[in-house]
């Protein structure tokens, strides 16, 4: 409720649409980047099939898995817990938040390698993304 990207994984806001299709943002350059676009990978992005979805990669070496099916991330090399988006849930790690209300921030949950937190603003990079 009343946020516009339901999680920050990192650096990476994870962006959810009315049919429940995720896109994923890097910001951790100076230029935001689209890494994934409605469940699949975005123009111009180095990825590599897999058997459950794709692995999203830089310079050869792959950064995260995701699996369009079950709206799953899982880091590879990111260091952070794996998450789960759904249209009523998100799962962090083994933590599970639904159901939940949060008001006044842009940001609902920012998951980070320290650990979770409850609202956020907006990332300022994210007002950059040239698509």
């Amino acid at each position: 409720m009343n946020v516009q990207i339901p999680l920050l994984w990192g650096k990476r806001a994870i962006i959810q649409d009315k049919k429940n299709r995720l896109s994923v943002i890097d910001l951790s350059e100076p230029k935001a980047k689209l890494e994934i676009l409605g469940d699949q990978p975005a123009p111009g992005i180095s990825f590599e099939p897999t058997f459950s979805g794709f692995k999203i990669l830089r310079d050869g070496l792959p950064l995260y898995l995701y699996d369009p099916t079950e709206k799953r991330l899982e880091s590879l090399a990111l260091g952070l817990p794996d998450c789960q988006v759904t249209a009523s849930a998100i799962r962090i790690g083994n933590n599970q938040f639904s159901d939940n209300s949060i008001v006044g921030f842009g940001v609902g949950l920012a998951v980070s390698t320290e650990g979770i937190s409850f609202g956020a603003p907006l990332p300022p990079g994210l007002a950059q993304l040239a698509v």
